[in-house]
């Protein structure tokens, strides 16, 4: 998905998904986001791996919606796991926002990986 905003690249990983998204996610656009990579998630996959490194912004209708997307992902039995950046913007937006570090945060690909049992 491209939109003027942000753009969503998806590849498969053995059994886990593995997407990236650049650019901003704010309210006008999180929505479509979140709708998107959850339907590109199929039910056989373990889990998704969304590497927010190359993000720019992100407010709280985007905060809202990673945590919205790790529900959803937990109600289907997948793992969820997150790559940003200690001290990138989009993840100081996260922790200045009031709620709890989540689990599905971690700072590289390998460390997101691990979390969903890949090497």
């Amino acid at each position: 998905m491209t939109d003027e905003l942000a753009t969503v690249r998806l590849r498969e990983r053995g059994s886990i998904l593995m997407a990236t998204v650049d650019g901003e996610i704010d309210l006008s656009n999180a929505g479509e986001i979140l709708d998107e990579l959850t339907s590109a998630v199929p039910n056989s996959a373990h889990g998704m791996l969304l590497d927010l490194t190359p993000l720019e912004f992100l407010d709280s209708s985007g905060i809202h919606m990673l945590y919205d997307l790790a529900e959803r992902l937990a109600t289907r039995q997948q793992g969820f796991a997150v790559i940003l950046e200690s001290g990138a913007p989009p993840r100081r937006a996260i922790e200045v926002s009031g709620v709890e570090p989540a689990a599905w945060m971690h700072g590289d690909r390998a460390a997101g990986l691990a979390a969903l049992g890949e090497s």
